[in-house]
């Protein structure tokens, strides 16, 4: 973001060479005061890169900017109503283990396996699923969930 009501300083022109590679886009701001014109400035044009005139002061043409980062980052394509979406990796790895335990769960009780066995499995998903919570799972949550469905002694 350039201050459009002054001429382009040191620091201005090392942005510009910083950017030079870079997805970027170049905002001209305060646009509601004198302008200096720079989208003709030399430094400007030769970085190639979308200019937006704006002024924050009185939110003039941000929905310019708005359009040039949904188009600049396809967020029209993200629909996160439909779909869950995981950001952090950590926390993707840690849903994969959670997944895991649940199926080995799952085959545990397909296999008439005790109950045990498939406590175990269940307590993993649920001390999985709280590492992204933070919530810990003590003995006491097991039991409860145990005695809803637990058919035999």
């Amino acid at each position: 973001m350039f201050d459009n009501s002054k001429s382009l300083n040191k620091e201005d022109k090392e942005i510009l060479e910083f950017i030079k590679n870079k997805k970027a886009i170049i905002l001209l701001n305060k646009i509601d005061l004198k302008e200096s014109n720079l989208e003709k400035c030399e430094e400007i044009i030769k970085a190639n890169k979308k200019i937006i005139k704006i002024s924050l002061a009185s939110e003039s043409n941000l929905s310019d900017l708005y359009n040039e980062l949904d188009i600049m980052f396809n967020l029209s394509q993200i629909m996160p109503d439909n779909e869950v979406m995981i950001t952090n990796i950590r926390h993707k790895e840690i849903i994969e283990d959670a997944l895991k335990h649940l199926e080995e769960a799952k085959e545990a009780i397909e296999s008439n396996m005790p109950i045990d066995i498939t406590s175990i499995n269940i307590k993993e998903v649920l001390q999985d699923l709280g590492k992204i919570t933070g919530e810990n799972v003590n003995e006491d949550i097991i039991k409860e969930i145990f005695s809803k469905f637990c058919l035999g002694k």
